[in-house]
């Protein structure tokens, strides 16, 4: 569960300061020739990790560490 947790973690703050990164894994390799993630799409990356990072950290971390 510790490994689960430091994972989610890491992949949530990669998002937040990276957020093309996961556009490029996800969509990027689909597309032929030079295409770029819109600001909306980093934008709202960045907005869900956060929130989800924050309910991880209130929510689901202390129920796992009881």
């Amino acid at each position: 569960m510790v490994l689960f947790a430091i994972l989610f973690v890491l992949i949530a703050l990669l998002n937040i300061f990276f957020p093309a990164f996961g556009w490029y894994m996800r969509y990027g390799w689909m597309v032929k020739g030079k295409s770029e993630p819109s600001d909306a799409y980093i934008l709202m990356s960045r907005i869900s990790s956060i929130i989800v990072l924050v309910v991880f950290f209130v929510v689901i971390l202390p129920i796992l560490f009881n």
